[in-house]
């Protein structure tokens, strides 16, 4: 048991790392090139302008929602780049540390609340 607690010492973040790595390969998963293959392949067969249309906004969802599993997959890396140099849950700006109610919630969060929301609403 002692052994238990050293190793939770030693590494404060293991629940957090363990959540992030986890994230972070569901992620490349969906980001898979298979799952891009059905909706961004092309189809020899005419369409009619509905048809095209329907086309057309299934890959426009499709690269949304795969822009917005990039970014995330970014700032989960980041996080997981974090915890390797130490500077894990500290506020990127003030450089505060995070609060572990934030990092529960948000483990990749790279400014505490306040700079969060000034970041947010562009008054750097």
């Amino acid at each position: 048991m002692a052994n238990g607690k050293h190793k939770g010492k030693s590494d404060p973040h293991r629940h957090l790392r363990q959540i992030l790595e986890e994230k972070s390969s569901e992620l490349r998963e969906q980001i898979g090139v298979p799952t891009a293959h059905p909706v961004l392949h092309a189809v020899a067969d005419p369409f009619d302008s509905a048809d095209w249309a329907e086309k057309s906004h299934e890959e426009w969802i499709f690269l949304q929602k795969n822009n917005f599993e990039m970014a995330l997959l970014r700032e989960i890396e980041g996080a997981l780049e974090r915890m390797r140099d130490g500077t894990y849950g500290t506020c990127m700006d003030c450089g505060m540390p995070l609060s572990r109610k934030r990092l529960e919630a948000l483990p990749w969060a790279r400014f505490c609340v306040t700079c969060q929301e000034r970041y947010q609403s562009g008054s750097n």
